[in-house]
């Protein structure tokens, strides 16, 4: 392979560093897979680095470099984050402790609010008043900034967070106090919620800015690392980093937002997931992304992912438009036990990278991966490139324990553990459809991910998905996915105001506003070409109680030309066709505007491979594997050798460098015309 500007794009997961190279000149993709460190997550990309070394690529013709993470989620998820102040307005001390309801589950007496990312002793109420208009109440008291500013230096803290009530309509406020805390204590870290994310919802907006602060100090000093060690190893490019909303992000955009990047690593699946469904002509999906930890679930309608305004990560909220997504404890290192009712459980902790499941030769409890070994998925001389040997005997010296306890074999309980796995996955995926009121039988279930493969057709069987979509390479389509998102930004603006109480002039005045916001951050970003960029105007509004995220389809210049009148009827109409119902004599109050910019980057071509027209591929071997408490004799396949049009039956194994797709009775594999797997039902009578 010869080229002088290589596209990188990176996804560190729990278990595995992912990379995927784009060769631009002819369209070739080369994807890597190495251990992920820890202690050390850049070495992981280094040691990427290294193997694409080997295969005559030199960092320095590496021009683009994305890069998807888990830093900033890992840092919250373990609560080892900066020791932080928050100074809010007088009479809001316990806005943290108090939160949003007394118990998260309603109907369940056990559950808890989490505890606070600050402790009330470090929340400091200031003297000063916006009101809900932006108007001025109360003036800042600076002389309480200042002590307030002296006991966080004397408990020595590293920053403030500074959330005063209604910023978002006037940030003035919050702009007065961080001036005053960088001439006292330039020293000190402040960040201000009105700057980070200026949107109605004072819990939520105070408890995502104090996230960011808390999770900064250790995302900064991993892109500290990340930028020295690149430049060491002669990478020219400078990163751009994955959003939650599936876009990118300059380096240095991140370092300041990091609480933009806590979905980072999932999001990027998902655009990759959407550019493979593209590829089979395929317009909705179920994602289905299975790595070392946990096993991540999306829904892809018409070809685009579901959003949402608000995530969730260990009970706080996170009010910034992210891919939405839904998380199961149950991947690849989610190790056996058993609870104290006398049951098996699979998950939701993990054994994580190292010391990895039993099989990698460290560690002693039975993962995922395990149970997959002693089953005959797997084979273990061809694990994450042949780069790993597995030790099938670790594993079932691993599993004895847990079969004993179940009065089986090491096989039966690796069978096991699979079924009570895919059960997990089953109910949570169940929930999600009925939520959001799609039938499964309507959707193609896309796996990937190091797991993915091998548990795709167990979910799909349960679920009755209309097929199995796996992608030419799936144990790296997140890395795949940064490699092909696009640049984008969201601008918004919060006013709670009935749409035919707001003036035409108002409505323009505040777009343009926003359109110019957006258009700035992506000429900050300094994106060296684009294919292209486009701007999107959303409008949150409440209609009948209810609040909706509704798009308009709408130019700078339809905007200019229209009407009160002319708005409130596309709200109807859009309002009807998604949702199936609208009265126009019922008054829309407007919530948030928002201007989303979209800057678009080049992507690979999607490929054709010629149509076979020879016989069926033959098996390179077989193997004993147990499915459900039967056993069969399964072919083995290496996916090279697969070809478009060629069909394989199953019980059947098709192994790569980075997965292995694992194809029930009664089921059948085709490869298509772009290189993917589409495994469905086998006819009746065949």
């Amino acid at each position: 392979m010869s080229a002088d500007r290589y596209r990188l794009g990176i996804d560190i997961g729990g278990t595995f560093t992912d990379l995927s190279l784009l060769n631009p000149e002819d369209g070739s993709l080369t994807a890597v897979k190495t251990p992920t460190v820890p202690d050390d997550p850049a070495r992981g990309i280094i040691n990427g680095l290294a193997l694409l070394k080997e295969k005559e690529i030199h960092p320095s013709n590496i021009h683009y470099f994305v890069h998807g993470m888990t830093i900033g989620l890992n840092t919250l998820l373990q609560r080892k984050g900066a020791r932080i102040a928050l100074f809010v307005t007088e009479g809001f001390r316990d806005i943290l402790s108090l939160q949003r309801l007394r118990l998260p589950i309603p109907y369940d007496f056990r559950s808890r609010m989490p505890e606070p990312l600050i402790p009330r002793k470090y929340v400091f109420p200031i003297k000063e008043r916006m009101l809900y208009d932006g108007s001025e109440k109360i003036p800042l008291h600076l002389k309480e900034v200042d002590e307030a500013v002296d006991k966080v230096l004397e408990e020595g803290l590293e920053g403030i967070v500074i959330s005063f009530l209604h910023s978002y309509r006037s940030p003035l406020h919050e702009h007065q106090a961080a001036e005053r805390i960088r001439q006292k204590a330039p020293e000190l870290e402040v960040v201000t919620s009105s700057e980070l994310w200026a949107q109605m919802r004072e819990y939520e907006r105070t408890v995502m800015s104090v996230a960011n602060l808390y999770i900064k100090s250790n995302v900064r000093h991993y892109f500290d690392t990340l930028k020295e060690r690149l430049a060491t190893a002669g990478i020219p490019a400078t990163p751009f980093i994955t959003q939650s909303n599936g876009g990118l992000m300059d380096i240095e955009s991140a370092a300041k937002a990091p609480v933009k990047t806590l979905f980072s690593g999932p999001a990027a699946g998902v655009i990759g997931a959407i550019r493979a469904a593209e590829s089979a002509g395929i317009r909705n999906v179920i994602t289905f992304d299975v790595g070392g930890t946990s096993a991540d679930i999306s829904i892809v309608e018409e070809g685009k992912a579901a959003l949402t305004q608000s995530n969730q990560i260990s009970g706080f909220p996170v009010a910034i438009p992210s891919v939405a997504m839904y998380s199961i404890g149950a991947g690849g290192g989610s190790f056996a036990w058993i609870d104290k009712g006398g049951l098996l459980k699979v998950g939701p902790e993990s054994v994580g990278s190292d010391p990895g499941p039993a099989c990698y030769g460290k560690g002693e409890k039975a993962a995922l991966t395990d149970a997959f070994l002693v089953c005959g998925y797997l084979n273990p001389a061809r694990f994450a490139s042949g780069k790993m040997k597995l030790y099938c005997e670790k594993s079932e010296e691993a599993l004895r324990p847990i079969a004993a306890y179940l009065g089986t074999d090491v096989r039966g309980a690796a069978d096991q553990m699979i079924q009570v796995a895919v059960a997990n996955m089953y109910t949570e995926l169940s929930n999600v459809m009925e939520q959001r009121g799609f039938d499964p039988r309507e959707f193609s279930l896309l796996a990937f991910g190091g797991a993915g493969p091998v548990t795709a057709n167990f979910l799909a069987e349960e679920i009755q998905a209309k097929n199995v979509l796996i992608p030419p390479s799936p144990g790296t389509l997140s890395a795949l996915g940064a490699l092909t998102a696009d640049f984008v930004y969201d601008a918004v603006y919060s006013r709670q105001v009935l749409l035919e109480d707001m003036t035409m002039s108002e409505l323009k005045e505040e777009f343009a506003k926003l359109t110019k916001q957006a258009e700035k951050w992506l000429d900050e970003q300094r994106v060296q070409s684009l294919a292209g960029t486009s701007l999107l105007f959303l409008l949150d509004a409440r209609y009948k109680g209810q609040a909706y995220e509704i798009e308009l389809p709408v130019s700078p210049e339809w905007l200019e030309s229209s009407s009160q009148a002319e708005i409130a009827e596309s709200f109807h109409l859009i309002h009807e066709r998604q949702y199936g119902h609208s009265d126009e004599k019922t008054s829309i109050e407007l919530m948030n505007m928002r201007v989303r910019i979209i800057g678009k980057t080049p992507k690979p071509p999607l490929k054709e491979i010629s149509r076979c027209t020879g016989s069926n591929a033959e098996p390179a071997c077989r193997r004993t594997i147990m499915l459900k408490g039967r056993t069969y004799q399964a072919d083995v396949y290496d996916r090279r050798a697969l070809a478009n049009g060629q069909s394989i039956d199953g019980p059947a194994i098709i192994e790569q460098d980075d997965s292995t797709t694992l194809i029930l009775p009664n089921w059948q594999v085709t490869a298509d015309q772009a290189g993917n797997l589409i495994i469905e039902r086998k006819e009746s009578g065949r």
